[in-house]
Formats: structure tokens, sequence, C-alpha cells
């Protein structure tokens, strides 16, 4: 089997995988498409033309998947982000909630005397 048809067998599982992407089963979905595309840079290293007809076709319906898979995953990292910020954000807030006077600033004082 040649190179093109490796790669675009690769990349119509990894579009198929990233489309099924949802919160729940997000970690280990991430973890196939990281083999994916690592099995998937070997053999595009390896992909040199001349190329027939039918392996143009490929070429051009995988440079399609490709910008799908790209949004997808922009997407997917754009979640992570998210969910990152908010975390940190509720820690924050528990901590805050735990001991209100923390973090206090003391930069200034004002004293009032009265004659």
């Amino acid at each position: 089997m040649s190179s093109v048809r490796l790669c675009h067998s690769i990349t119509r599982q990894l579009y198929e995988t990233v489309s099924g992407v949802d919160d729940d089963n997000r970690e280990a979905i991430i973890g196939k498409i990281e083999k994916m595309l690592e099995e998937r840079q070997i053999l595009l290293e390896g992909i040199r033309p001349p190329f027939s007809a039918e392996e143009y076709l490929m070429g051009k319906q995988m440079m399609e998947w490709n910008r799908a898979i790209d949004r997808t995953l922009i997407g997917l990292r754009n979640d992570i982000k998210r969910d990152m910020n908010g975390l940190t954000k509720k820690k924050t807030n528990v901590k805050r909630y735990a001991n209100p006077y923390e973090n206090m600033q003391h930069d200034g004082m004002f004293y009032d005397k009265k004659k």
C-alpha cells in the first residue's frame, strides 16, 4: 500500500475520531489523536511525487479533512483553556471563602483625631 493511501486512511480515522469528541471522553480521545498524528507525520515525510490521478484526489480530500480537523482541535484547545481557567478561579474563590481577611491591603491608613 502506498504512503498516500496509508496517510489517507489515517487522516480519515483522525477526522472521524475528532468529530466524536465530547467532554465525557475527551482525555481518552486526546491520547488516540496524538498517536494518529504521530503516525501520520511519519507517513507524510515519505510522500514524494509523482502522484497518480487517484492519489491527487486523495490528497485534495485529505486537505479538506485537515482543515476540519484543525478547526475542531482549536475548539478543543479553547475548551481545555476555559476549563483550566474556571478551575483556577474556583480555587481562588474557595481560598477567599476559607480565609476572607488573608489578602487585605494595608497600603494606607486614616486616623481621625477629635479635638
